[in-house]
């Protein structure tokens, strides 16, 4: 299960620091499993110092400083000091002791700031190119530690001075296992973010799981003169596994892979040479697993995107053909509503003088107005699909916001949404279509009606707001009390197809901002929270030139 990180920054390259909720989250962890793990996987005799190459715990505390930064070295250092002194009962002095953990820190907290704020690794590592800047930082960090830590002893007298080489690569090569085998599985198990891409690592199937077992069998038979000759027996199940899982099932292959060899070698009794033989030929492995797994991932990836892309593309052929058919029916049904228009003013003309109810004669007046502001919807329509300017008029502020509501109103009575209006007249004349800026405040409100209805807010209510805006124009707002707009969602709002409604086609707002624009106005989410969500409309006075947000 991921720990609860706080959520990327909108554009940061790399995920944002843990909170201090989640930094105590990790702390807990470290401290819970470091000195059990160090204590399980060190595998000489006490005393003696940490020059190993096998040393896992180097990968447990570089995936902490990955994650927690700076905040996170006090307390790597912390438990080096104690594992040294409960768990391998440091044979050196106070000073070397100290000395040497401090390198360890200085070192590999260098290393985690330039991954983080410097070649702004992915800590997901979603590309090959993060997997390359992971290995190649640390690497290197591990090849200037490891000098220098064995450097210390040797400076104190616990070791000789021509022992130096040979111990610096054991240790450097015990934690470079470490950080290619742990680390990266540390990162997707507990990483801040999951795509569908991405995720937990992913366990190989019940026959790859017993191909790596067989292969770690056959690399201890003791065949021919040479010891592990078969090694390299190895590589066949792990490039089945990162073939068939990428990189989240690449890295647990690999960390079983080396958990067994250790074992195999603890049980058999191989000397320190051949340790350092065996981990020589890991190291190969494990890079192997990480790039060949980042390569199968990125390229998963890069087809899902692929195939998004591909669907959209369809999605808008769809609607290129929609549109067309929409301007032919918007053409074909121009003529019958003129001549529905026709009759009823007929009509009215013959019932004039007859002793007709008040009630109907409304009734009539109320048809023909509805059937003209359908013909104006239909040539703003066709105006629209034909790329045409909009027919700018000044029209009262106050009048456009009145006919929008009465549209919207029958529909805010089924979802039992109270409208409110909150303007001080007199108000300028807004320089607009006037049809088309009533259907983008329509859409406004008829979607914060949608959201306070799905949601089932105890407050239901919309209020439509118009001020004046210095310089030069009127800004109308939208204010609802539903669940407000999603996180992932603020991004991609005006985005086309992007919808959180199951049979909404996310063209609305994108075109309302495509018509307000138009008009030499602007159309934003000013304010969203869990209590509603704000939306502005601004527009230009019909006395004032365009402004802008």
């Amino acid at each position: 299960m991921p720990l609860p990180f706080a959520s990327r920054a909108l554009g940061a390259p790399f995920p944002a620091m843990p909170t201090g909720r989640d930094m105590l989250v990790l702390s807990v962890a470290f401290l819970a499993a470091y000195l059990p793990i160090d204590w399980l996987t060190f595998i000489h005799a006490r005393p003696s110092l940490n020059i190993t190459p096998w040393n896992p715990p180097a990968g447990l505390y570089m995936a902490l400083l990955l994650w927690a930064g700076v905040r996170g070295a006090p307390m790597v250092f912390a438990m080096l000091v104690l594992a040294d002194v409960v768990v391998r009962g440091h044979p050196a002095s106070t000073a070397s002791l100290l000395l040497s953990n401090l390198v360890i820190v200085a070192g590999y907290g260098a290393a985690a700031h330039i991954l983080r704020h410097r070649v702004s690794i992915d800590l997901a590592l979603n590309r090959v190119r993060d997997v390359g800047r992971l290995v190649g930082v640390t690497f290197l960090s591990a090849a200037a530690v490891a000098p220098a830590f064995v450097g210390v002893f040797v400076l104190d007298g616990a070791l000789a001075a021509a022992d130096l080489p040979m111990l610096a690569f054991q240790y450097w090569l015990g934690d470079v296992i470490a950080i290619a085998v742990v680390t990266p599985f540390l990162l997707l198990l507990y990483g801040p973010e999951r795509t569908p891409a991405w995720g937990l690592p992913t366990a190989p199937s019940a026959a790859q799981t017993a191909a790596i077992a067989a292969a770690l069998v056959i690399v201890f038979l003791p065949i021919g003169t040479d010891q592990f000759n078969l090694f390299y027996v190895l590589f066949l199940p792990l490039v089945w596994v990162a073939v068939s899982h990428g990189l989240s099932g690449a890295v647990l292959a690999a960390l079983t892979i080396q958990i067994g060899l250790i074992a195999g070698l603890q049980v058999i009794g191989f000397p320190l040479h051949a340790v350092v033989y065996h981990q020589t030929l890991m190291l190969a492995l494990a890079i192997t697993a990480l790039f060949l797994g980042a390569l199968v991932s990125e390229r998963r990836a890069v087809e899902a995107r692929l195939r998004e892309h591909e669907a959209e593309l369809a999605h808008a052929a769809r609607l290129a053909v929609t549109g067309e058919m929409a301007s032919a029916l918007a053409h074909e049904l121009n003529q019958p509503l003129l001549a529905a228009i026709s009759y009823a003013r007929a009509a009215q003309r013959v019932l004039e003088g007859s002793d007709l109810p008040p009630r109907a004669q409304d009734l009539i007046d109320k048809a023909v107005g509805q059937a003209e502001r359908a013909g104006e919807v239909i040539r703003g329509l066709r105006t629209f699909l034909r790329k045409g300017t909009p027919q700018l008029a000044p029209e009262p502020a106050a009048d456009v916001v009145r006919e929008a509501l009465a549209l919207v109103r029958a529909d805010a009575s089924y979802n039992r949404v109270t409208l409110r209006v909150d303007m001080a007249e007199p108000l300028p004349p807004v320089l607009c279509d006037r049809v088309q800026i009533e259907q983008v405040l329509l859409n406004l409100v008829h979607n914060s009606i949608e959201a306070i209805a799905a949601a089932g807010s105890p407050v239901r209510e919309v209020i439509l707001r118009v001020r004046a805006e210095a310089p030069g124009g009127l800004v109308f707002e939208v204010e609802d009390t539903g669940p407000g707009v999603a996180a992932d969602m603020v991004e991609r709002l005006y985005s086309p197809f992007a919808t959180t409604k199951s049979a909404g086609m996310g063209l609305g707002l994108p075109i309302c901002r495509s018509i307000v624009e138009g008009h030499g106005g602007w159309l934003r989410l000013a304010r969203t929270s869990a209590r509603g969500s704000v939306f502005q409309v601004f527009l230009p006075v019909a006395s004032e030139s365009p402004s802008a947000p």
